[in-house]
């Protein structure tokens, strides 16, 4: 079959345009993106669609870059398209983002096209990739120890990119270049094998083929297999995320046990898109993602990791929190404690404190308000948690570590130093929100009360308090 009425089947059984859509074509002026727009633009009046051309200067080949700029330019002035032009030093972007130059000319080039399709209503984007390079891509995947999830074939469409020669190998391209007399210019870099992708096409894929002529297409039919496969890990990724976690303040958090019942490709999808929502251009290799499950199976019930970009997975009793924010400060100062209304804007908090001879009818249920002997209770003040701590919670004979305590009641770690403690003298009369000393209870012969109540500082209060 001819590639063009190929090309033409291909766009109509996946759907890649629709009738109307303007098209930007990535063109190098190599012969596969040349070739490609020379098809695109025989059947733009089948397909009823308009065409643009991108073409990006890497600045890497010298005169050579230049030479390719001008023939890109000149065809698309021949074939009464619009035109688009950008040059940048891809060299000095690579040595900026520490990545390697093919890396970095990829990120230029889609940038740039995505740009283009916002700014003039492009509706697709063709870029040439061919079977050839979906079995190259495999293997250097698996060279560099890609996992399951990056070994899924490159897609025929995402999103606005589309790839009307993924079911063409370079050989039909090059034969219908040839017979058709398609116009493109050599890459002397193609030649040499320092590339990595040259090195796989000129020296790897023509010695496997020795031991298999039908290498390539096996290869692709492996690709198609896993492809399925990651689709159905994807799926059920997906469905754990709609159901297991739980989203606030920009934090995800996520039951332990859920996670470690999950397939192990499903969790590492799963951590992947929780760390990609805190930052998406943040790619999770597997060593970040066996740190992350380090963290989940440890018997430690609070532990955290920290990834790059700021990230921080913590683990904390049987939950795991993902989170971007930074980690408040413990609070250690100590203050007096007054009669009235004290404000607190360091903590966050005001604490209020009342005297009464009658004796309450009832005790609040909530745990921001406490009563105490006031008999008992000698000078006041409100400070934060210090190793060695202890005190007699309610209903107890004995003293217990206040550490031991927040153990009990499985208070992350993280926020044990932001509880406040009110003191007296020595000892602690009431962890705030949680439990007052056995000590300084209201008992029966108790003949003043103490009203202490707490309440967080609005933010208005704290800054009409700085």
């Amino acid at each position: 079959m001819d590639l063009a009425e190929s090309v033409r089947r291909v766009i109509h059984d996946e759907g890649l345009v629709d009738p109307g859509d303007r098209v930007l074509v990535g063109l190098s002026g190599g012969i596969d993106s040349s070739t490609l727009f020379f098809i695109l633009d025989s059947l733009k009046n089948a397909l009823s669609v308009d065409l643009a051309i991108a073409h990006v200067n890497h600045q890497l080949r010298g005169p050579e870059s230049e030479r390719d700029e001008a023939f890109v330019k000149g065809l698309a002035q021949k074939s009464g398209v619009p035109y688009h032009l950008l040059c940048k030093d891809v060299k000095a972007y690579a040595r900026k983002t520490g990545v390697s130059i093919q890396h970095a000319g990829r990120d230029v080039r889609y940038a740039f096209f995505s740009r283009l399709a916002a700014e003039h209503g492009y509706q697709k984007i063709a870029i040439a990739h061919n079977r050839d390079d979906q079995v190259e891509t495999f293997l250097l995947r698996v060279v560099k120890g890609t996992g399951i999830n990056g070994l899924s074939s490159i897609p025929i469409r995402r999103g606005m990119i589309i790839r009307p020669f993924l079911r063409a190998y370079r050989s039909e391209i090059e034969a219908y270049a040839a017979h058709h007399s398609v116009p493109y210019v050599e890459d002397s870099s193609n030649l040499k094998d320092v590339y990595q992708r040259n090195f796989v096409r000129h020296r790897i894929t023509p010695l496997l083929e020795k031991l298999n002529p039908r290498f390539r297409e096996k290869v692709l039919l492996l690709l198609a297999d896993i492809t399925s496969l990651n689709a159905g890990f994807a799926r059920e990724a997906e469905d754990f995320l709609a159901r297991c976690v739980e989203t606030g303040g920009g934090d995800s958090r996520v039951p332990i046990e859920a996670l470690k019942t999950l397939n192990p490709e499903v969790r590492f999808r799963v951590v992947s898109r929780l760390l990609s929502r805190l930052e998406p251009t943040f790619v999770a290799l597997r060593q970040h993602i066996g740190l992350v499950e380090k963290s989940i199976f440890s018997g430690r019930p609070n532990n955290s990791v920290t990834l790059p970009h700021g990230i921080k997975v913590k683990r904390i009793y049987e939950n795991v929190v993902f989170t971007k924010k930074p980690q408040a400060p413990s609070r250690s100062a100590t203050f007096d404690i007054q009669a009235g209304k004290n404000a607190l804007p360091s903590l966050g908090f005001t604490l209020e404190v009342s005297l009464t001879g009658d004796r309450p009818s009832s005790f609040p249920a909530d745990n921001r308000t406490v009563f105490l002997d006031a008999g008992i209770v000698g000078p006041l003040a409100l400070r934060t948690f210090r190793e060695g701590d202890r005190f007699v919670p309610l209903g107890m004979t004995q003293s217990v570590k206040l550490k031991d305590y927040f153990i009990s009641r499985k208070i992350p770690k993280e926020q044990r130093r932001m509880i406040p403690l009110l003191v007296s003298g020595k000892d602690i009369v009431w962890v705030a929100g949680e439990r007052i000393d056995e000590r300084y209870k209201v008992t029966a012969g108790t003949a003043r009360f103490m009203r202490i109540m707490i309440q967080p500082m609005a933010p208005a209060e704290e800054t009409e308090q700085v």
